[in-house]
């Protein structure tokens, strides 16, 4: 993939929102854990952040009203994918392991190789090829762990995946869409999230629904997340991403797999065994190794990719 126009600097800037982000979103589990603990399903907790965010979500829509506006179409399918994105990788870690959910999605790296020479025609060499050989072998390690043929053992493990492929159809669709705000991306991004979340609260958890007792008990956590963690990192990210490669997207974001494995071995208690860790190191190479094989020129700045007409 290309970069756009506007110097080294601004895409140095783009790379580190882009990595902080993921650092940030690595440590996204413990919030959902402790949630748990406290009564609110992991489902239901990814419903109470949207709710929460939604007082700023309707500052920043006032501000992107111009963009939301102009691009509405474009912005609701966008909204479609990436609500279904989150929402699969929230929920996924309610039904599978920390690791799981984190290797399963940041095979991402491998889904934007496999779009850009399939959809888009880019030319892909031998080392890319096998950085996509890696990041697949890794896969079938990791899911054939116990015996048995190597696909996704439960609804977790699938979410995950799902959200992984997803997310690197919609970091291409961002990023050919520079000319859309930050802003506007965000306010997609949480309107279109809340729909998918609370239908999946509603269909697996209904009889778990928090009370109001709870709720006002962990309130301090969930605006804590929604309105320190959640908003402010979606406008760095939308604003990183639509200004460097999907395929460097994918990797900067790796640095919610490195957060993610650290802190999960130091604080889920979820077992990992020797094959899904060789899988995992596997993935996390793949996505290294393509990254450090692939060159990227400067160009003019990309040719807007609609969706829907508008």
């Amino acid at each position: 993939m290309t970069e756009p126009r506007g110097g080294g600097g601004r895409q140095s800037l783009a790379s580190l929102a882009v990595a902080a982000n993921g650092a940030i979103w690595g440590l996204y589990w413990l919030p959902l854990r402790h949630l748990e603990a406290e009564g609110i399903a992991g489902s239901w907790a990814t419903v109470s952040f949207f709710l929460a965010s939604v007082p700023l979500v309707l500052v920043l829509a006032v501000i992107a009203r111009h963009d939301l506006k102009a691009h509405g179409r474009s912005l609701f399918w966008l909204s479609v994918a990436n609500g279904a994105v989150f929402a699969l990788y929230s929920n996924a870690y309610t039904l599978t392991t920390v690791f799981n959910v984190i290797f399963l999605f940041y095979l991402s790296p491998v889904w934007s190789v496999l779009i850009a020479r399939f959809r888009y025609g880019e030319r892909i060499g031998r080392a890319r090829i096998a950085c996509v050989a890696f990041g697949l072998l890794g896969l079938v390690l990791m899911l054939s762990e116990g015996g048995g043929w190597p696909v996704p053992r439960n609804l977790g493990d699938w979410m995950a995946l799902a959200s992984g492929m997803l997310w690197a159809v919609v970091t291409i669709f961002i990023r050919r869409n520079e000319h859309i705000g930050a802003a506007a991306n965000a306010v997609s991004f949480f309107i279109g999230g809340i729909w998918p979340a609370l239908i999946f609260a509603l269909a697996t958890d209904a009889a778990r629904l928090p009370s109001l007792a709870v709720i006002q008990a962990t309130a301090p956590l969930i605006l804590g997340v929604a309105w320190i963690g959640w908003i402010p990192s979606q406008l760095a990210l939308f604003w990183g991403v639509s200004r460097i490669s999907p395929v460097r997207t994918g990797i900067l974001l790796m640095t919610e797999l490195v957060s993610g494995v650290i802190s999960a071995a130091w604080l889920s208690g979820d077992p990992l065994s020797w094959r899904q860790g060789l899988g995992g190191a596997l993935i996390l190479a793949a996505g290294l190794g393509d990254v450090l094989t692939t060159r990227e020129r400067a160009t003019p700045a990309p040719v807007p990719l609609t969706v829907v007409p508008d």
